[in-house]
């Protein structure tokens, strides 16, 4: 249910399984999960924090808690988290974890440190989009047009089955900076017609409205 964004029905079926299976750390890390996802980062804290009290070597709990920890800024403890996963030899999802690791040093605006992480996650699975999408705009805020415009190609690529329309609107400005203002403005009328419900369509309309009265090149 997760998945099929009924996130609210999710919690009170996870509610319910914990309940009646308290011991069992799945359910509180799907608990904590839902949680993350209706933005109720305390109570996603709590939970993910019972689920490794359960068993201390959940690697998927500690790297879903390093996420909620980097949503509340605390970049320290989610590294502590996501540094357990990484090192667990077992667990199989290592580009959630690169991915989160890079996501840490990204919002600590430490650029090279998150690019280095996004790279490696890329490398683990190549149809990463977020992944792609970051290490586009680590490049973009560091002034690395040229790579940023390519990477959020691949991001734009990799993320259009996902219903994610924020490479479209990174991918504009990375062109726009670059020079190629009658690109940018096509990139956004593609995400806005993929996605018309799509998080950033505001600044992409925003943005639209702009490139039309600039000159074309």
């Amino acid at each position: 249910m997760l998945a099929q964004d009924k996130k609210e029905a999710a919690l009170e079926q996870l509610i319910k399984a914990r309940d009646l299976d308290p011991e069992n750390a799945l359910f509180h890390n799907h608990l904590g999960l839902a949680y993350f996802f209706l933005n109720e980062n305390e109570h996603a804290i709590l939970s993910l924090k019972e689920a490794i009290s359960k068993n201390p070597n959940y690697s998927e709990a500690h790297n879903n808690l390093g996420r909620v920890y980097i949503e509340v800024r605390d970049f320290i403890q989610a590294r502590n988290h996501l540094s357990l996963a990484a090192r667990d030899l077992t667990y199989t999802s290592k580009d959630k974890v690169w991915l989160n690791l890079g996501l840490s040093y990204y919002f600590e605006g430490l650029h090279q440190k998150s690019q280095n992480y996004f790279v490696k996650s890329i490398s683990f699975n190549r149809d990463n989009c977020l992944a792609y999408n970051y290490y586009g705009r680590s490049l973009l805020d560091a002034d690395q047009f040229q790579k940023a415009s390519k990477a959020l190609d691949q991001a734009i690529y990799h993320c259009r089955k996902k219903g994610f329309d924020e490479p479209h609107y990174y991918g504009a400005i990375a062109l726009y900076r670059l020079g190629y203002t009658a690109r940018a403005l096509a990139r956004l009328q593609e995400g806005r017609k993929l996605f018309p419900r799509g998080e950033n369509k505001l600044k992409m309309d925003e943005m639209i409205n702009l490139l039309r009265v600039t000159d074309t090149k």
